[in-house]
């Protein structure tokens, strides 16, 4: 499923405005399912999927830790598959969390699940 989200995706000019335009909302429906998909895979769970303008956020669990992931204004990026950021949470809540760490959307499954072994 990855590779149909990204091949369709990779290169889209998104529209823009001052509400998320259709194609932004298929987008979001699109990668959010990709991502339970791979946390599933990589014995994780997608806690919370924040849907902002353009841009989202999810908070991701292995039932004791949490991580934070992030893919920025896609307007704005046309690597938004390239450079998906992430990193440790304290708790559920902790929107400041740990370093920034960057990784291929690929890999964003096993990136979290490497991470919040440690």
């Amino acid at each position: 499923m990855k590779e149909e989200v990204m091949r369709k995706w990779q290169n889209h000019s998104f529209s823009s405005g001052p509400y998320a335009g259709d194609d932004y909302i298929a987008f979001q429906q699109a990668i959010k399912a990709d991502l339970s998909k791979q946390l599933k895979s990589a014995g994780l769970t997608l806690k919370q999927f924040n849907k902002n303008h353009y841009c989202f956020s999810a908070v991701v669990t292995n039932g004791e830790r949490y991580a934070y992931i992030s893919i920025g204004d896609v307007r704005d990026n046309r690597r938004i598959f390239d450079e998906v950021l992430y990193r440790t949470m304290a708790h559920e809540k902790d929107w400041s969390g740990g370093n920034n760490r960057y990784c291929h959307w690929n890999n964003v499954g096993d990136a979290c699940k490497e991470l919040l072994s440690r």
